[in-house]
């Protein structure tokens, strides 16, 4: 009798694993289908940011963020015009995913613990790091926070800038007045205003209203000083696994691209190579890229339009672009940086 219902209990078991794997598997596949379907991949973006993406005067998607997606509208269309840029707040990226009018989100949320416990958004990679930082509207000869001791400053209400903020403001003794805002357009709205001389976030989103302050906004500086540096990371739903290995190695590809060296001008002369990771890498052996229902050449188109990693960097946001970002901890591991690429084997 035991043996009788041990048996039964063992091949319920087995049967809810498969149901559960079944279950998994066709949301997978139902989901890059649903990509496939609509023609084009959306990807979420921080709003109102001008550097991460914007439409150039010819209405194509420019910036960080947007190259990222044009690898993946590469990837899995073969032309990098199948994507569009949705910008989103925080507090509206859970609700984005769950309706799905976003396939993958860039940024705009901290990687934590809170964030896998309370959101649907599951972390692919590291696609660039930022900084928290300060801007400022700018006291006479102030070289330094401490010249903004006990000054008001603008931060989102329960976010990761908070938390970092709080932290700093009492290990530094600033004696900070902090003004909380549900999201950053109202924080950026009211530092604007003049309702605090500090805002507080990712220097790249604080970068871009130094850049493009409007009319009569003629004060705004950044501060030196950083709070903490910050992983800006690619996700997607919990519910689409495969699109999630697919941004992963996406990202991994670009990176691993300029690990070997190839670069949007001698991409040709690799094509012969002989080396197996480098072949899986370019698509010479269509089977790696094939399990992921992508492009096996993805990557040869991608080079020669915009090149690797490294250059997508300097052309967007380094030394070829207007705002002249060092590189720091977006250089390779290898190159004293904390971005990490693995092979292709």
């Amino acid at each position: 009798m035991k043996l009788k219902l041990w048996t039964s209990c063992l091949l319920i078991a087995i049967a809810i694993q498969n149901a559960s794997a079944a279950h998994l598997s066709v949301n997978n596949d139902s989901n890059l289908h649903y990509i496939n379907t609509r023609g084009k991949i959306l990807c979420g973006t921080p709003a109102g940011n001008k550097i991460l993406a914007q439409k150039d005067k010819n209405g194509i998607w420019q910036g960080m963020n947007a190259q990222l997606c044009q690898a993946l509208s590469t990837a899995i269309f073969g032309r990098n015009d199948r994507f569009d840029m949705i910008p989103l707040e925080a507090n509206q990226i859970s609700d984005a995913f769950a309706q799905n009018k976003i396939d993958i989100m860039i940024g705009g949320l901290p990687f934590s613990a809170t964030t896998d416990i309370t959101t649907p958004a599951l972390a692919a990679d590291v696609w660039y790091y930022d900084q928290q930082t300060f801007i400022a509207h700018k006291k006479a000869e102030a070289k330094s926070m401490k010249a903004y001791r006990g000054q008001k400053v603008c931060v989102v209400n329960n976010s990761d800038d908070l938390n970092k903020l709080e932290a700093y403001n009492n290990r530094y003794q600033l004696d900070l007045s902090i003004l909380r805002f549900p999201n950053f357009h109202s924080a950026k709205t009211a530092f604007l205003l003049n309702r605090c001389t500090l805002l507080t976030g990712d220097s790249i989103l604080l970068r871009d209203i130094v850049v493009n302050s409007p009319a009569g906004v003629s004060d705004v500086d950044m501060i030196p000083e950083n709070i903490a540096i910050r992983p800006i990371y690619a996700f997607t739903s919990k519910n689409n696994l495969n699109l999630n290995s697919i941004v992963k190695w996406t990202i991994n590809a670009l990176k691993e691209a300029e690990a070997n060296e190839l670069t949007s001008k001698n991409i040709d002369i690799h094509l012969t190579s002989s080396d197996p990771a480098l072949r899986n890498l370019l698509g010479l052996n269509p089977q790696l890229w094939a399990h992921f229902n992508i492009q096996p050449n993805w990557l040869q188109i991608y080079l020669k339009e915009n090149g690797n990693y490294g250059e997508v960097f300097e052309n967007n946001l380094g030394q070829n672009s207007p705002f002249k970002l060092k590189r720091n901890e977006n250089n390779l591991l290898k190159n004293n940086g904390l971005m990490l690429s693995m092979p292709f084997t």
